[in-house]
């Protein structure tokens, strides 16, 4: 099915990688051998929304991915694809390998690329042949192990966003806060703030994530600062109020600020079977 790289080269997003006709066979057997131990045991796929890591037996799936490199149309038309010249392509700047599916569907294998899986492009390299060590002279390359994710139409199947976001532009589908919403959030009716302003300017990323998946939720329109303040009692969480009680002080930046925003996105729970108290950074509604 041929060999492909995803790049950072402007100009040559992807390229094509001449193979001989033994190693063409050998990659495809690769690359079907790591899909079978990608699908391997999966029991679950579970749609992405940014709150979950997957457990074994389950996969993450986006789908409704938009494939804009245009993997899908390279392995469909090989020819049409730019193909790699040392001269003017680094492999250094090679972010992911992929190729076709070789059971007749229109899946796409993609791998992660490492820098550490290049040779010979600098450094003396050397390989052994008829009992001595020779100069390798040109560059290469090697395949990782696994496979990073599997396209197939729009539904792209992962594990690991993480590393999926070293490929590609995925932040639209795990968004982080604007700061239009971050300004909303501050200002919410629940909320009493110092300076909206000075909480919007230094709120990271992590926060910005929580912002947005507290104002996905809803949860605050849903309940009243009163309400949101007995509950976090209960899981001895420190809100802070107003002293008629009808506002949550919201914190600048800290600990509190992440206990709160923890709070919001619920991630404290709390054993059925012993009362223990938990704090959760991967989870998913219950059936």
């Amino acid at each position: 099915m041929g060999l492909f790289a995803l790049t950072n080269i402007p100009g040559a997003r992807i390229l094509r990688f001449p193979l001989t006709e033994e190693l063409n066979v050998e990659v495809s057997a690769a690359f079907s051998a790591q899909y079978q131990a990608f699908i391997s045991g999966i029991v679950d796929l579970v749609p992405f929304d940014g709150r979950y890591r997957p457990e074994e037996g389950e996969l993450l799936v986006i789908e409704n991915f938009e494939d804009l490199d245009g993997l899908a149309g390279a392995v469909a038309n090989p020819i049409s694809v730019d193909q790699f010249n040392p001269a003017v392509h680094p492999l250094e700047m090679v972010k992911a390998l992929f190729s076709g599916s070789d059971d007749g569907s229109s899946k796409i294998l993609i791998q992660l690329f490492e820098r550490r899986r290049l040779f010979a492009t600098k450094a003396l390299a050397m390989y052994f042949s008829g009992n001595t060590f020779a100069r390798l002279h040109d560059s290469g390359l090697t395949l990782d192990t696994k496979l990073l994710a599997v396209l197939e139409g729009k539904r792209l199947q992962f594990q690991s966003f993480h590393f999926l976001g070293r490929v590609f532009e995925v932040g639209e589908y795990f968004n982080e806060a604007t700061e239009e919403e971050v300004k909303s959030f501050a200002s919410h009716a629940s909320f009493q703030i110092a300076d909206a302003s000075l909480f919007s300017a230094a709120a990271s990323s992590l926060v910005r994530k929580k912002i947005a998946l507290i104002l996905q939720s809803g949860i605050l329109d849903k309940f009243t600062a009163t309400q949101l303040a007995a509950a976090a009692q209960t899981f001895k969480v420190n809100l802070k109020t107003t002293e008629d009680g009808n506002k949550i002080v919201l914190p600048q930046g800290g600990a509190e600020l992440r206990s709160l925003l923890r709070f919001l996105d619920e991630d404290y729970y709390e054993s059925p079977l012993t009362q223990t108290h938990f704090i959760s950074n991967s989870k998913r509604v219950a059936d």
